[in-house]
């Protein structure tokens, strides 16, 4: 069994969810022949762990954390970018540069590091999205939500009377729209609780022109069971015929919620779940 040693900047209880998943796969045995020998948040803790030995990789899980690695550091080190870093100083990234290698969530983070890259992908503790292992009751939706209509959640900043504008009158009036890009419902989101309780509880995610609620948004809605609907098409009526359908299905049914989508829950699992994420670092740990 390899050791691996931890190295974060973020004060302990403020950890970033990328460290937190790291060190949960870590902790739960799903990184094959790795063990977390300790998490360390200085340079000086940092060359203590060292100095008693016994360590096979460093992991700097956040970009500010790579400014502890001495520049005529002799152990092998790779760091982490996610999608929800901070935005890169020149500093952090002449540090992250000096790494062996760096694992990006996603390879649009790649673009400003000279540095080895390596497209890991996103990781989601799919049990905390499931319904079935983590079932949110909609009394968490209490400001917004209307149970006699079809609950749509919109993922996107987009322009909302352009989105439906082709829509029948009888179907829009059919739907609470939950704009989760507006201040009014993102005052509401002061737990995560209540936006997995969105996801859990929408008919379907809409997701159209403009910036996301969150990057990996979509993930999280299929972790919760909930279809995605795609509306960029250049022609809308593509995605206009899946979301009549969608409605005309919620009529059929009495107009109860929808069962979760359980094929779309475990296709995450196998792909973005902790296991499947700490098969992919023993991979990449693995070439130290």
């Amino acid at each position: 069994m390899k050791r691996l040693l931890l190295v974060t900047s973020e004060p302990e209880g403020k950890e970033s969810y990328g460290h937190l998943m790291i060190a949960d796969a870590l902790n739960r045995a799903r990184v094959p022949f790795w063990t977390k020998a300790a998490t360390v948040r200085s340079t000086s803790e940092l060359d203590a762990a060292l100095a008693i030995g016994g360590i096979d990789l460093v992991h700097f899980v956040d970009p500010s954390a790579a400014s502890f690695a001495r520049i005529n550091r002799s152990y092998p080190a790779v760091g982490s970018l996610f999608v929800d870093s901070p935005t890169l100083s020149s500093r952090m990234t002449d540090d992250l540069d000096l790494l062996d290698l760096v694992l990006v969530e996603s390879e649009e983070l790649s673009s400003s590091l000279k540095s080895e890259t390596l497209e890991i992908g996103t990781c989601l503790d799919v049990d905390a999205f499931s319904p079935e292992s983590n079932p949110k009751p909609r009394e968490f939706l209490k400001p917004f939500d209307d149970e006699a209509k079809m609950l749509v959640s919109i993922g996107t900043d987009c322009d909302f009377q352009e989105l439906v504008t082709e829509l029948d009158d009888e179907v829009i009036s059919d739907c609470n729209f939950v704009m989760m890009q507006s201040n009014e419902v993102q005052q509401l989101f002061d737990e995560p609780d209540r936006i997995i309780a969105l996801l859990q509880h929408s008919e379907v995610l809409m997701i159209a022109e403009g910036n996301p609620y969150h990057p990996n948004l979509v993930l999280h809605a299929s972790a919760s069971g909930c279809p995605t609907l795609n509306c960029n098409s250049e022609d809308p009526r593509e995605w206009i015929e899946q979301f009549v359908r969608i409605h005309r299905d919620w009529i059929r049914a009495g107009k109860v919620p929808r069962f979760p989508d359980e094929n779309a829950i475990e296709n995450i699992r196998k792909t973005n779940g902790l296991r499947a994420y700490g098969h992919n670092l023993a991979e990449v740990y693995s070439r130290f």
